[in-house]
């Protein structure tokens, strides 16, 4: 079962990889308002949750956004995205406004694949209680919740691209 969530969620992932195509480098940081945040950003968060928790360590009692126990490492994983509000009142990085939308959705990937390793090298029994989610809720929960979790913020950075005079392909 853990395989058919591995490739919805490579789906999702193809998905972003569409979001991403043809995005102008000049627009990936950009927000189209002070309330929304720019596709860099929704990358950034979508890395950050997903590295937190797949490749995190926070079960033995740790803060699941103490990024030194997390086994993935990125740019990209930055605290200033774990949090809506947190994101808005903080700005990226030189290092953020430097990545083209090329690099940022490569990260992206890559972040992705390597948090799924650890997730497959772990080989969780699905029905069993999920690290960094909540004591009553199970790795398939958190599974399905994952992937939702892309498919939302894929959306958005579709509107962001739309909001800034773009037109993405296929949406």
């Amino acid at each position: 079962m853990l395989d058919t969530y591995l490739k919805a969620l490579d789906l999702c992932y193809f998905e972003v990889t569409e979001a991403f195509r043809g995005l102008a480098d000049e627009h990936v940081w950009v927000r189209p308002t002070s309330t929304l945040l720019s596709i860099g950003e929704l990358a950034g968060h979508i890395a950050y949750w997903e590295a937190v928790r797949f490749a995190g360590e926070a079960e033995d009692g740790g803060s699941e956004r103490d990024l030194s126990t997390c086994k993935v490492k990125s740019p990209l994983l930055d605290p200033r995205f774990g949090y809506f509000p947190m994101t808005l009142a903080t700005s990226p990085s030189e290092e953020h406004l430097a990545m083209s939308g090329e690099q940022v959705c490569s990260e992206l990937l890559r972040i992705h694949k390597e948090a799924m390793t650890y997730l497959v090298a772990l080989n969780p029994n699905l029905e069993n209680p999920a690290p960094h989610w909540g004591p009553q809720s199970k790795y398939e929960d958190l599974l399905r919740y994952v992937a939702f979790h892309i498919a939302y913020h894929t959306g958005q950075m579709y509107s962001v691209r739309h909001l800034l005079g773009e037109t993405p392909p296929d949406n």
